[in-house]
């Protein structure tokens, strides 16, 4: 089993800016105890969503299917193997073909103080099916311990998959959440990720469009705070022809807090027609933050479109002036634009208790206190 201090994880599909030191990240900052050893499975509770969707629970990830264990995935080869030698628990989703339930699957982890977790989610969404997944994860607001999630997602031809994670871990916890999908012909891969908890946090997904005219968007949200760490790797595979991909990231750095984003879209050779799109927006509130972005575009055919950019500022003062006139302090206002993109966000998730999860959490509550 690899440890921490040896694996290498969230790698850029080609090394770049080396004196950077950007392409990659190593887990020796975390302590090695956390990964590798007193490894328990916090099991979900989960809500199937009636008719069309059947579950298999328990399983391990070392008798996973060859087709599941060749999904590439945006933490790397290292997060995989450790997963699968690690013989995870792993639960397994089956959306039958044409199926379109109207509810989410639902599935829900909440751990406890000094709780080292890995768990495994495999999605299989067969012919002309649709489905929304809804992942939260959270804890009591100072508890510390690791928690890792890896989730798989096979898209048959025209599926369509909606995945919603949300983690709200406390403020000593190390998380790991690892995303890797293929897309059949005009299938699709749908993704909104919030990252707002956690000490430090390790997030990746990389969607292989193999099919033509297949889809993949994501709408990534982070908030960075105190002196948290965030460490994202997001690929748009294209092999399809007139594929499309698109990813949209927009976060908020403030006190000491850290950020590394890497979003790449690789064009391979055949996919012809392809577009994909990337663009991330930072709110810095603080002299002292870090923010790093590499956003990278790959390119092996002639006929495609892609473009990609990165902006980042401060809190313009006008707009802090209009709203300190009306009476809020310069933190309040600060804390509004840092809702800001959050609260766009949370419109687009349907379940109620998770936003009223996400506000609470905002607030400066506990996310695993009872809910209102």
């Amino acid at each position: 089993m690899k440890q921490g201090m040896e694996m290498k994880v969230n790698r850029l599909p080609m090394r770049t800016w080396n004196w950077l030191h950007m392409n990659d990240s190593s887990l020796s900052d975390i302590d090695t105890e956390i990964y590798g050893k007193n490894m328990v499975s916090c099991n979900p509770q989960f809500t199937l969503p009636g008719q069309g969707v059947s579950c298999i629970r328990g399983m391990s990830t070392g008798t996973l299917e060859s087709g599941f264990q060749e999904i590439p995935t945006g933490m790397g080869p290292d997060m995989d193997e450790f997963v699968r030698e690690s013989e995870t628990p792993m639960d397994i989703f089956r959306i039958k073909r044409g199926a379109h339930p109207e509810e989410a699957l639902r599935l829900s982890w909440q751990y406890k103080q000094g709780e080292n977790s890995l768990h495994a989610v495999c999605i299989y969404a067969e012919e002309g099916s649709s489905i929304t997944v809804i992942m939260e994860n959270f804890s009591g607001r100072k508890d510390s311990g690791s928690a890792g999630i890896q989730t798989k997602v096979y898209a048959e031809k025209n599926a369509a998959v909606r995945l919603i994670q949300v983690q709200l871990l406390g403020d000593g916890f190390a998380a790991m959440n690892d995303v890797g999908g293929i897309c059949e012909e005009g299938a699709s891969v749908e993704l909104l990720q919030l990252q707002l908890g956690a000490k430090t946090t390790y997030a990746g997904a990389r969607i292989n469009l193999a099919g033509d005219a297949s889809r993949m968007k994501a709408d990534i949200g982070y908030l960075g705070k105190n002196t948290q760490k965030l460490d994202m790797n997001y690929v748009a595979e294209h092999h399809g022809r007139k594929s499309e991909s698109q990813m949209e990231v927009k976060g908020v750095l403030r006190d000491q807090a850290s950020k590394l984003f890497r979003g790449t879209i690789d064009f391979h050779r055949g996919c012809s027609g392809a577009e994909g799109a990337e663009k991330e927006e930072v709110l810095l509130l603080g002299d002292d933050v870090v923010n790093r972005t590499i956003p990278l575009i790959l390119c092996g055919e002639e006929n495609v479109q892609g473009n990609h950019g990165a902006t980042a500022g401060k809190l313009d003062e006008e707009k802090l002036f209009y709203f300190c006139s009306r009476g809020l302090s310069r933190e309040e206002a600060c804390d509004m634009m840092a809702r800001a993109g959050i609260d766009a966000l949370c419109a687009k998730i349907p379940d109620d208790t998770v936003v009223r999860r996400i506000q609470k959490y905002l607030e400066g509550g506990s996310p695993d206190e009872k809910l209102e």
